[in-house]
């Protein structure tokens, strides 16, 4: 969308002006109405990135164009991808599960969709928008529900709000980079393709010419797998690097998608029994239960004991029992007596 709006030309596109540049001739007014010009589509930008010319190699075809020794010739010393840099995008690329492919509902309007449910019957509960109540959606699915729960948005959005700044507005954000490894499969693949598709034409060549020419192109191609073959490889791995931020920073800043966004990945979820029947007005605690799990579950329990270590250093020496209003020492009795 971008690269439409900034009038930025598609292949297609500018290959015609490249070749109108070349033949020194601009497009003449026929008075026909012109052509829209081509746009960027989601394929075309799929298809450059999956091309090997990405990394330098010149292309034939859509097979690489080797030397002697099977090595894909390059076209400059600074492709635009390396290596491992080409297979990761082509990893990122490659069609998903569908059941990788969980619906977003970006523009619904409930902060815990995905993460509020019935504990009841475990579902999902979804925010009726009439009613301002998020409720059990087990008759939709077929089930029966030996509890179906509903519970005000207001007073759950409040209470998993306040929690969640609580448990994990202190920890400090780190954003993690995938530092990429390298694995010589894919290309050994490809190689291997390429050399099978070879293959089909021995025999074919009538002159000792063309006979050498295909034996010194198979020759190429099996060095070549040879010394693929030899290369270890390398696993890629993470690397945490602070922000300076909090996830309280970030809460505070987010609309309500960013911050049903930071629950989902948070691993938040909140389960909500049926209530009991009375003129509540607020919250009753008993019927909800709120938990993070995921990365974050070390480091809110981190931060929550050391703030308990904190809150035991400064607690008086002789503070009151629990339940107990004074405590009295034996010496300041005796003294009394």
């Amino acid at each position: 969308m971008r690269l439409n709006a900034d009038g930025v030309l598609p292949p297609s596109e500018h290959w015609k002006a490249y070749q109108a540049r070349k033949k020194n001739k601009a497009d003449a007014d026929t008075g026909k109405p012109k052509k829209r010009p081509a746009q960027w589509r989601a394929q075309t930008i799929v298809k450059m990135l999956t091309n090997p010319a990405m990394m330098g190699w010149k292309m034939h075809k859509g097979n690489p164009v080797r030397d002697d020794q099977g090595n894909p010739i390059t076209a400059t010393e600074t492709p635009i991808l390396t290596r491992e840099e080409f297979d990761r995008v082509g990893a990122l690329l490659s069609p998903k599960p569908l059941a990788e492919k969980a619906p977003q509902r970006p523009d619904s309007t409930a902060l815990l969709l995905r993460v509020i449910h019935c504990d009841g019957c475990g579902s999902r509960m979804y925010l009726n928008k009439s009613t301002g109540y998020y409720g059990c959606s087990s008759y939709k699915y077929g089930w029966f529900c030996k509890a179906p729960a509903s519970v005000r948005a207001t007073w759950v959005d409040d209470y998993v709000t306040a929690e969640f700044l609580r448990m994990a507005g202190p920890v400090q954000i780190t954003r993690v980079t995938e530092i990429p490894g390298y694995d010589p499969q894919p290309e050994i693949d490809a190689t291997a393709a390429e050399y099978e598709e070879h293959q089909k034409q021995q025999g074919r060549q009538k002159s000792r010419a063309a006979q050498a020419a295909w034996q010194r192109h198979a020759d190429a191609l099996d060095a070549r797998l040879a010394e693929l073959e030899t290369r270890e490889k390398r696993e890629p791995r993470r690397e945490a690097v602070p922000t300076g931020r909090t996830y309280a920073d970030d809460w505070n800043d987010a609309d309500t998608a960013g911050k049903r966004a930071m629950l989902v990945d948070a691993g938040a979820r909140l389960m909500v029994k049926r209530g009991t029947k009375g003129g509540w007005r607020t919250l009753d605690l008993r019927r909800v239960e709120f938990t993070i799990t995921g990365e974050l579950d070390p480091c809110i329990e981190a931060i929550t004991t050391t703030a308990q270590d904190i809150e035991r250093e400064n607690a008086p020496e002789h503070a009151p029992a629990q339940g107990t209003r004074l405590r009295i020492h034996q010496d300041e009795l005796a003294s009394a007596a």
